[in-house]
């Protein structure tokens, strides 16, 4: 992992266009146009590298993988209060349109329109502060490499990480852990006819998901009960073969500790399979402005692997029922509004600290 860091020489105000909301809604335009599915997300940080090359701003890039970094965007002063957001998307990418004020495309609102509005808040507050800075990462949507990376080598003086994801412009007050795990089975292959002479992988997988499927995970007073999907489901090679693996691929969404949700899948599963943990993170509480409600939500980000920077918070247009959709979407009015949401965020940390949040809730 390397980083590297560059003093950009002053070029005059950063956009001299239009007003904040609409040059938001220009760059989430450019970005949506760019396919960035985790592992090909390179064009769009060089995109918003090229961006702020235009003014005065440190420009610091952490390799997380060959061909692969992280992006920290910040003026020259201490950044106190850095924007977060993720460059990549899901598959499929599909061509961008436009019906009235609504956008069509991948990464529409997971999570493009908070790094379009995150980018353009950045330049709105650098006419008052240089304390600022936008963190673009890699990797948030296949195991959150990029976000493991950057809490490696977090900007020193950081106090507060503003992370954008689709809650409709909502703060939220915390999100569940989420637990990924791959589960293994293991038989012998013979042929359908001749049971005796192989062991089919396919009962002892059904077994252990059922086991699974029965696990009693006790409810949290604050953060609810516990989910479980199972998205992958993988065996045999075909119908008159006794499949010599089987294996699949489950996503907890939990309210309680991931340690004790493992625990509970480790006497579940006994010997009968191999546990393979590919992601975990653990419920978290976000920070809320003074008079602000939120919720607690149950998708995953990458706030809760970034501690090392600062106290976080979760806001950004869009809606999280339209991400990863076939017709992911979103409002081009909730990206205009976006901008000075962070904006206003960003300028009332600054100046106010812990003044301006509420208290902290512990576990």
């Amino acid at each position: 992992m390397t980083c590297e860091s560059m003093i950009v020489p002053h070029a005059g105000a950063a956009v001299t266009h239009g007003d904040a909301g609409g040059r938001a809604v220009d760059l989430l335009h450019e970005l949506v146009a760019i396919p960035s599915v985790t592992g090909s997300e390179g064009p769009i940080v060089d995109l918003l590298e090229k961006r702020f090359r235009s003014d005065s701003w440190l420009i610091e890039t952490t390799e997380v993988t060959p061909g692969r970094r992280n992006l920290l965007l910040r003026g020259r002063g201490t950044p106190r209060v850095v924007l977060t957001s993720h460059a990549d998307t899901v598959p499929p990418y599909f061509e961008p349109r436009r019906e009235g004020d609504t956008l069509f495309a991948r990464g529409a609102c997971d999570a493009k329109a908070s790094l379009a509005a995150m980018a353009t808040a950045l330049e709105e507050v650098s006419r008052d502060t240089d304390e600022a800075g936008l963190l673009v990462v890699v990797g948030e949507e296949l195991g959150s490499d990029g976000a493991l990376a950057a809490n490696q080598r977090p900007a020193h003086g950081v106090q507060f990480l503003v992370g954008g994801e689709p809650t409709e412009n909502r703060f939220v007050a915390g999100c569940k852990g989420c637990l990924r795990i791959a589960v293994e089975t293991h038989g012998k292959a013979a042929h359908s006819s001749q049971a005796e002479a192989g062991a089919s992988a396919v009962p002892p997988l059904l077994d252990v998901l059922a086991a699974l499927r029965a696990l009693d995970v006790p409810s949290d007073t604050v953060f609810g009960g516990t989910s479980m999907n199972i998205g992958v489901l993988r065996a045999g090679v075909a119908p008159n073969v006794l499949a010599d693996s089987g294996r699949a691929e489950i996503l907890f969404r939990t309210g309680r500790p991931v340690e004790e949700l493992l625990g509970r899948i480790s006497e579940a599963v006994g010997r009968a399979a191999t546990v393979d943990v590919a992601y975990r993170s653990d419920p978290i509480h976000f920070r809320l402005p003074r008079g602000a409600a939120g919720d607690v939500v149950s998708f995953a980000c990458d706030l809760p692997l970034l501690k090392s920077w600062g106290q976080p918070l979760l806001i950004g247009p869009g809606s999280i029922l339209d991400a990863h959709a076939a017709q992911e979407r979103v409002r081009l009015p909730e990206v205009e509004r976006a901008v000075s949401l962070y904006a206003d965020l960003v300028r009332g940390l600054l100046a106010r600290g812990e003044d301006y949040l509420e208290p902290p809730r512990s576990r």
